[in-house]
């Protein structure tokens, strides 16, 4: 037999593994920045390059259990040639790099490290020589009909899971090229309301430089009447532009405040795409606009407790 399990087990760990690789990457997050951060790819509680990455360990260099340092160094090669190609395909897909360890020494591409190398390295020796038979012991327990039916739900959700979050990161340039569209023509409208200023500004001076001319003209009445008429017509078309500029700061903050959760979560657990070329204004807005929004939400919380303890303490 080339494969030494089966497609149960194969899935199971795969489930496992990409579960345990979830939680490795939220507790990091939150001893990093002390708070809790949604890792992965798609939105459920699974990083599957991890379930990838074991499983393919697992599968490749498990006969080399036998030997540590051949096992050690076939996985620091190994899961770095696999998290070099997740991160290539992802940025070929969706135009901006998901991780980037450009800063850390001795990196290829910012797609991988030597920090990390290693560490990828001595995770997989654990795995494989302690870890792995206890979950392999669990699986065995598992009864094959309920297995079944668990894997057929875990698989469908992920995979529409993934659909649901490449669509969702797919729609991110459409929004990005509205946000553009509406701030260009804000700032056009900016511009027109600066000039029809100086044109009142000029409109004015010139009145009073014609009035003081009316000694030598005899046309006071009529330099008088142009001038208001003039001033009259920069008035309205000032009025009409900030109008203008109303309805696109209004439309703005319609498409900012529509709250797409995947968008948010993306942009938090994936900090390089903020520093995108292609996506990286949309990612950072949209970041943003999240934190603005939590913080007026901890804001009115805290506002509604404090009204709270004071009426009890009226009563």
């Amino acid at each position: 037999m080339l494969v030494p399990y089966s497609w149960f087990q194969i899935l199971w760990y795969f489930y496992i593994y990409g579960f345990l690789g979830w939680c490795s990457e939220v507790a990091f997050a939150a001893v990093a920045h002390g708070k809790f951060v949604n890792r992965g790819f798609v939105n459920g509680p699974i990083c599957s390059i991890y379930g990838f990455g074991v499983m393919s360990v697992l599968l490749v260099l498990g006969p080399l259990k036998s030997s540590l340092w051949l096992l050690f160094g076939g996985s620091v090669l190994f899961t770095s040639a696999i998290e070099y190609l997740t991160g290539w395909v992802l940025e070929k897909v969706f135009h901006d790099k998901w991780w980037d360890y450009s800063k850390r020494p001795l990196n290829i591409k910012g797609y991988v490290c030597l920090e990390f190398s290693v560490l990828w390295g001595l995770a997989c020796v654990f795995v494989v020589d302690v870890f792995q038979p206890l979950v392999a012991k669990v699986v065995d327990l598992i009864p094959k009909k309920l297995g079944w039916v668990l894997l057929g739900t875990f698989s469908a959700l992920w995979i529409a899971d993934n659909i649901i979050t490449a669509m969702e990161i797919r729609k991110l340039p459409k929004k990005l090229r509205a946000l553009q569209a509406i701030e260009a023509a804000g700032r056009k409208v900016g511009q027109d309301i600066s000039d029809e200023i100086g044109e009142e500004i000029y409109i004015r001076t010139s009145d009073a430089k014609d009035r003081g001319m009316e000694v030598y003209t005899g046309m006071k009445e009529k330099s008088t009447e142009l001038a208001q008429k003039r001033a009259e017509a920069s008035i309205e078309r000032r009025s009409e532009l900030l109008a203008r500029r109303s309805e696109l700061l209004q439309r703005r903050e319609e498409i900012l405040s529509h709250r797409n959760i995947v968008h948010e979560r993306i942009a938090q657990a994936f900090p390089a795409l903020r520093s995108g070329q292609t996506n990286g204004r949309a990612f950072t807005r949209v970041h943003e606009h999240a934190q603005r929004r939590k913080e007026l939400t901890k804001a009115v919380k805290a506002k509604a407790k404090a009204l709270k303890n004071k009426a009890k303490d009226r009563t």
